[in-house]
């Protein structure tokens, strides 16, 4: 009876250290795909402030550039 208790334990154990880097793996695959959108999005948004006419005028040509330049850095 000890033996299996022992064992059970054992299995628990290695189930929660397999849990655990699972976890740890989706959680930086999602943080990496939460950047690589939010760097397009800022690339969108900067070429539609630069090209499009209503807001090109409106708004400063290097806050078209500085959205642009970040979000290259972030999708990367």
């Amino acid at each position: 009876m000890d033996r299996e208790v022992a064992m059970s334990a054992v299995v628990c154990e290695k189930e929660k250290q397999m849990h655990a880097v699972t976890d740890a793996s989706t959680e930086k695959s999602a943080r990496k795909q939460f950047t690589r959108q939010t760097g397009q999005a800022l690339i969108a948004l900067g070429t539609f402030f630069k090209h499009i006419p209503p807001f090109n005028e409106a708004i400063d040509k290097t806050t078209g550039d500085t959205l642009i330049s970040i979000g290259r850095k972030l999708k990367k």
